[in-house]
């Protein structure tokens, strides 16, 4: 009677040691599955690039920055969302860490390849940086360094876009989004970009 017991047990453990072998594997498939990659597009009210002490770095500072940057990956998934600036930009060297993104910097007929670090909100942080679904009062600077070949306006630049290259996964701060497209509301619900 002791012998069926004993093998009923090891035939229960090799069981439930089996079907939480197959969860782990299930859970790191779906783990390494590829991420969409985001591209993004912010809009300011100006901008201007100033040639800082080293002679290769430039610093380039936008007004106005608007409230939502536009945020849509390439085929095949074809998402797109407004993100919320400030948030992006609070959460920038977590998310693109020592590897900043390229950029195109298009105003006035001009457009500048460059790579984009170290955003800074003048006079405050992101976190105090005050929206109310308009655009980002306060100055917003990046340390922009031209792509070879590029050479940056030195001029005032109205209307600015930067088109700013992949982000391949996004942290769940940037899913305030709206189907609308109008800018954040604080009381959306977070979902992880759908």
């Amino acid at each position: 009677m002791k012998r069926p017991r004993k093998s009923l047990i090891a035939g229960v453990g090799v069981l439930i040691f089996t079907v939480i072998l197959a969860g782990v594997a299930v859970t790191a498939h779906t783990n390494n599955e590829a991420q969409p990659e985001w591209l993004m597009v912010m809009n300011a009210e100006t901008g201007e690039f100033q040639k800082d002490t080293t002679g290769e770095d430039y610093t380039l500072s936008l007004t106005g920055l608007s409230a939502g940057t536009l945020a849509f990956t390439d085929r095949p998934e074809r998402q797109a969302q407004t993100w919320d600036t400030a948030a992006f930009l609070g959460a920038w060297a977590s998310e693109f860490g020592d590897d900043p993104p390229n950029a195109v910097v298009s105003a006035d007929g001009v457009r500048v390849a460059v790579t984009l670090s170290n955003p800074q909100a003048i006079g405050g942080t992101f976190t105090e940086i005050v929206q109310d679904s308009g655009p980002i009062t306060g100055a917003v600077t990046f340390t922009a360094t031209p792509l070879p070949g590029q050479e940056p306006p030195t001029s005032l630049m109205n209307q600015p876009t930067l088109f700013i290259d992949e982000l391949s996964d996004p942290r769940v701060w940037h899913t305030r989004a709206r189907s609308d497209g109008d800018p954040l509301s604080p009381d959306m619900p977070l979902t992880r970009g759908t």
